[in-house]
Formats: structure tokens, sequence, C-alpha cells
């Protein structure tokens, strides 16, 4: 049981997938396979499957559309290539594949032979080394372009760092780049950028080599090793953008950073200069935001601290105190006035009282009562009944008759307001 002992972790079966997959990944980053193709097929989303194989082992590969889109080459069954990819783990399964970005034939005295010889020459020298290559400046200010200056690759670069909004200088060092003599005319355009020189002092930041697409032979010239030996030795950062996506040459592997395209060197020259200008108007918003945002704090201290000396200025203080006064002033006008109105109406009271009670008001009270009770009484008299029309029966001594049993036989008076006549009874 000694093999316990050698570690005390234990993996299930996903971990180490993943742990294997990451390994994989960071050791093995993109690798060249050579093998024959076997097992090929195509799928109608444009996807092809195969497997690479030789007399000692095989793996599976696959190439997708997006890769396969730009390739004149036609994968067939038994065809020898050389395949340019990387490692893919499918953790559900455990399995590996390769993922193909870029195929070459692979024949006896081919210019991919070459390739593939200088390739390995090349790099036994340490000439592709990562320890060795410089890093490219993220915001290059002037760059040399070594190129055609008549070419679609230059005016595509130029037009993708206008409508990024990069701001810079672009110099183009022209050369050619194809045929026999290109390589010679590349290596001196890099000899050319490394040594010039601005009116400044200053040199270039940048060296950027290129060219677009094309066959095999047409992209050679960036496969000669003494154009690859002149890109590893210049001193000024370089790019290699030449072809697309799925061509690669020496020049590219001797560079200090390959460009899939002439477009995409101008995205990544650009990339950082646009993510600086984020950040600066990011900063410039933020900076600003807590600027006005510090202002409106100080304003509303200041009125603040201005109401507060408003309050307790001396010329406040007196109309506070005169404020206080008025008050004052006003509530013992209220109180002598409530007193007053009191004592008056007390005053009145007992004043009203003592008329009640005194000997002239009584007899003032018991001469209009007299008076009162006098016209009662002469409403009540005789002669008030004969101004309303009546008349009285007054026998010989002028005595009033009240009742019929009491009328002399004789000759009686009738008494009318205005005269008195002699009557008989019948």
């Amino acid at each position: 049981m000694e093999f316990l002992k050698q570690s005390d972790e234990v993996l299930g079966v996903g971990e180490f997938s993943r742990r294997f997959k990451m390994l994989v990944k960071t050791r093995i980053p993109e690798l060249w396979l050579k093998g024959e193709i076997s097992n090929l097929k195509t799928y109608s989303s444009g996807h092809t499957y195969f497997t690479l194989k030789d007399d000692e082992g095989a793996i599976s590969a696959v190439l997708f559309k997006g890769y396969s889109r730009g390739m004149s080459l036609r994968l067939e069954n038994g065809m020898r290539i050389f395949a340019f990819g990387e490692i893919s783990i499918y953790e559900a399964r455990g399995s590996y594949q390769i993922v193909v970005k870029a195929v070459i034939p692979d024949g006896a005295g081919s210019l991919a032979a070459r390739f593939q010889a200088l390739k390995e020459k090349l790099s036994a020298e340490g000439l592709f080394d990562a320890a060795r290559k410089k890093p490219v400046p993220l915001l290059p200010r002037r760059i040399a372009v070594v190129t055609s200056p008549s070419g679609a690759a230059i005016r595509d670069f130029c037009r993708i760092l206008s409508r990024r909004g990069w701001k810079g200088e672009v110099v183009v060092i022209p050369s050619r780049v194809q045929g026999a003599e290109a390589a010679e005319e590349l290596a001196e355009g890099l000899e050319k950028a490394s040594e010039f020189r601005f009116g400044d002092g200053a040199g270039f930041d940048l060296a950027v080599l290129m060219r677009g697409g094309g066959s095999l032979e047409d992209l050679w010239p960036f496969n000669e090793e003494a154009l690859a030996r002149a890109v590893a030795a210049c001193p000024l950062p370089t790019i290699s953008a030449v072809g697309h996506e799925i061509d690669f040459t020496l020049s590219d592997f001797a560079a200090d950073l390959r460009a899939e395209t002439p477009s995409a060197a101008a995205e990544l020259v650009s990339s950082a200069a646009i993510e600086a200008k984020t950040r600066l108007d990011s900063a410039e918003s933020a900076l600003k935001n807590a600027a006005a945002a510090r202002l409106e704090a100080l304003r509303a201290n200041l009125e603040s601290l201005s109401g507060a000396l408003r309050l307790n200025s001396p010329e406040a203080k007196i109309r506070e105190l005169w404020l206080g006064l008025d008050s004052i002033e006003s509530r013992i006008a209220a109180a002598a006035a409530g007193a007053l109105a009191g004592r008056k109406s007390e005053f009145l009271r007992v004043r009203a009282d003592f008329a009640a009670l005194s000997p002239a008001r009584r007899i003032e009270m018991y001469s209009q009562k007299l008076d009162y009770l006098e016209k009662h009484i002469g409403l009540l008299g005789v002669d008030s009944a004969l101004n309303r029309g009546f008349a009285v029966a007054v026998d010989s001594k002028g005595g009033f008759i009240s009742s019929a049993a009491d009328v002399p036989e004789g000759a009686f008076g009738l008494r009318f307001a205005d005269g008195e006549v002699s009557v008989k009874k019948a």
C-alpha cells in the first residue's frame, strides 16, 4: 500500500480533466503537426472533421468553417499535410483534438518542406523564442510601415486607424512585397526604419511589416531566412501582418507580435489608444461630476454660513430685540386694555346697582307708575267712554243710573260728551 502515501490529494475525473486542459493550454498554446488525413467528413455546417495520423499515432482534428473559408487547398483522404492549430480538451469524454487553423501540403522538395526545414532550423537557434521578443508599445505615436505603397494593405491599415480615431504619424517605407528581390528590400526597409530620426532626434516607436493575402509562392519572400533574421535583429518593436488569418510566415514567428491581417494590425495599434481615450473621457467625466458635486456642497455650506452670519449679526440682534420689545409692548397694551375694560364693566354694574337703589330713582319709578295708572284710569273713566260715543243716564241729582230698575218715573237725563238732554220713561 506504499502507493497510497505518494499523494494526499484525490481528484475527481472532471477536476483532473480541467487541470489537464489548463496544463495543455499553458504549455502547448499552438503548434504544427504533420501527418496523413483519414476519415475525412465535411458537414452541412461547413465544419470538417478528420483524423491526422502517422506510423506512430493518430489525433482527431476539426477545421471550422471560419478557418476553412480562406483556404484554397482542398483536403482529401490520404493527403499528407502540415496542420497548425491548438489542442482542445473535451472534458465530458476526456478526449482531445487539434483545432486546425491553417493547412499547407507536405511534399518532399516543395515550398512547404523548405518552410518546415527553415522553421525548425531557426527555432532551434532560438530565433523564435518568446524570451527575446520585445514588448510592443501600447501607444505608439510614430509608426514605420514597410510595404508596397500602392497595395490595398496600407490603405486598409490607414483607413482603420483613421476610423478608430488614432492620432499619430504613419510613414511608409516603400518595398516590393513579392518576387525574388522582395525579401532583400523588406530587410533594407526595416534597417532604414531603425536608423531614421525625426527633427526632434527621436526615431520610430514601432515597425510594421505588411502585405495582403496570396498563395504560398506569393508570400514566400516573408519566409526567406535573411528576412526572418532581419526581423528578429530589428531594434524596433516589430509587428508582422502578412496575408490572411490562415497564412503563417517565418516573419510572423520572428516578429515581436503577429497580426492576422493588416487590418488586425491597425486594430492592435489603435486598441490601446481607444481604451486610453475611453478611460480619459471617463476620468474627465468623473472629475467634472466630482467638481460639480464639490462646488454644490461648498455653495450650500456658504449659504448656510451666510444665513448663520445674518442671524448672528448685530443688526439682526437689534431687530430681534426690537421685535421682542414690540411684542412686550403689545402684550402690555392688551393686558391694560383688558383690565380697563373689566374695571369699566364693573363700574357700570355698580353704578347701575346704585342707581337702582337711590331715592330719586325710586321716586321717578313711582311717578312713572302713577302716570301709567292715571292714564289707565283715564281710559277707564266716564269721559273716555262718552268721547267714544257712549251716553250715561243720570238722575235729577246728577247721579248715575246703572240699572233699569233705578230709572225714575219722571224725567231723567242722558249725558253725552257734548251735553245733556232730558228724557221721560215711557
